[in-house]
């Protein structure tokens, strides 16, 4: 069934409208302050009052300027802040561009490796389509930082800084996508033309050291091994000759990576609790850590969080940021803006239908490093580390309502100790035999 805009139609919209009390009052708010503004709900800033019960000692924000790498800021920010407080180093950073670096490099074979395993199939096909659309990004998930840690292990910012690729990855990544599409065309024609699999990966390798000079010219060669030197907070000097990366990992991080899973709440039908997932064509590094999502429901996946935080661990998570928020002021409340008492329409949806219906996803990661908790135990607000420097928010930290965090926050990075014993066991008999999702599944979205 099809039906035009009729003029009576159009008649009929202009009588509803002036129906609505107020209705040139509300146009000339929106009209000059915009939406968000004429709908802010001057309460809900008044609750987001930023001081919660359990809060760790984090220290300075990071900056990830302009580029997509949230989940490797994130990620980093969580092995620093023990480390900081270990060795008493104040507002240290590890290199973002160490990781960048690699994660280019891998992502670059990962392509590859995909585009030959999908050579059979014709162009227009949708997994074919979705290659192509864009070969790699800045954008990743937890597992696919761990393998990066895995293989390549991590460096002080000192020893490998920003260049301006790093800050500003825009023409990186146009510059890279081009060239793996290009390859594409030649991949597939190889193989449509019957040249041996073992001759098509070595014209593959020559492609990758192709991506590798493009990388070092536009981030700096990674050290293979590196001299490096601090004061601790005590001005006691400390050095280190010639350690490698891995090295450097295990004796200043040694974080237990497989510890560490990510549980989703991802209420949709398709989905059900309690089970582990994985995505279809989604990581880095081939034949490294490959991605696993447990599923719990909404009470064990918040229940895990406050454990983790009253143990003093802080929490990388991915969430919808730009859903009801103000980035200005740090702020992350489903109750922010009244957009149903500004325009009397209801906005609501559930976590599952926005989901299904592609309103939502995870777009961005950062890292809960305090819970304010009431009387009984309950959360109220947390407290998020940003990484988009001291201007947000305050110097750098938000606020996020309890309710934002029902329906805005799908992925958290749990120790599986604080997981109840049914989800760790359910990890630990599914982790090798995953329900594998489509590529374009929500959940397979990249922070």
């Amino acid at each position: 069934m099809t039906k035009a805009i009729e003029q009576q139609d159009l008649q009929q919209f202009t009588q509803d409208l002036q129906q609505i009390p107020a209705t040139n009052i509300l146009q000339n708010s929106v009209a000059n302050n915009g939406i968000y503004q004429a709908s802010e709900n001057l309460k809900a800033r008044v609750a987001m009052d930023p001081t919660f019960s359990i809060d760790l000692n984090t220290g300075k924000v990071a900056d990830q300027k302009q580029s997509g790498l949230c989940w490797v800021f994130a990620a980093l920010n969580t092995l620093r802040h023990p480390m900081q407080a270990k060795f008493k180093i104040k507002d240290f950073e590890l290199s973002q561009g160490y990781v960048f670096f690699w994660d280019k490099l891998e992502k670059s074979n990962y392509f590859y490796e995909n585009v030959i395993d999908t050579a059979s199939l014709p162009i227009g096909d949708r997994k074919v389509d979705f290659l192509m659309t864009t070969p790699q990004q800045d954008g990743g998930q937890w597992d696919m930082v761990c393998a990066l840690f895995e293989k390549y292990g991590v460096v002080p910012k000192s020893v490998m800084p920003d260049t301006a690729s790093r800050t500003n990855s825009s023409e990186l990544n146009k510059v890279l996508n081009t060239k793996l599409r290009k390859d594409a065309v030649s991949l597939r024609q190889w193989l449509d033309d019957g040249v041996p699999v073992d001759t098509v990966e070595e014209r593959k390798d020559q492609m990758l050291s192709e991506v590798y000079r493009m990388l070092v010219y536009a981030l700096g060669e990674p050290p293979v091994q590196f001299d490096w030197s601090y004061r601790d907070d005590d001005n006691q000097f400390h050095a280190e000759r010639q350690i490698t990366p891995q090295a450097f990992y295990k004796k200043y991080i040694n974080l237990n990576l497989p510890d560490y899973l990510s549980t989703i709440n991802a209420p949709t039908a398709d989905k059900p609790y309690n089970h582990v997932y994985t995505v279809e064509m989604l990581g880095n590094v081939v034949d490294g850590r490959g991605v696993r999502h447990l599923n719990l429901d909404l009470a064990d996946f918040k229940a895990s969080a406050v454990k983790q935080l009253q143990n003093g661990e802080a929490i990388w998570f991915g969430s919808d940021v730009g859903a009801m928020s103000d980035r200005k002021k740090g702020i992350l409340d489903t109750e922010i803006y009244d957009l149903n008492g500004l325009f009397n329409i209801d906005f609501k949806m559930t976590k599952a239908q926005r989901l299904d219906y592609a309103e939502s996803l995870m777009d961005h990661a950062m890292v809960i490093t305090g819970v304010d908790l009431d009387d009984n135990g309950q959360p109220t607000k947390w407290k998020i580390e940003n990484s988009w420097g001291e201007k947000a928010g305050n110097k750098g930290y938000f606020v996020m309502s309890d309710s934002w965090f029902d329906e805005f926050v799908y992925q958290l990075v749990i120790n599986k100790k604080y997981l109840p014993e049914r989800a760790q066991a359910v990890y630990e008999q599914e982790v090798n035999t995953p329900k594998v999702l489509a590529p374009w599944d929500p959940m397979g979205a990249l922070a």
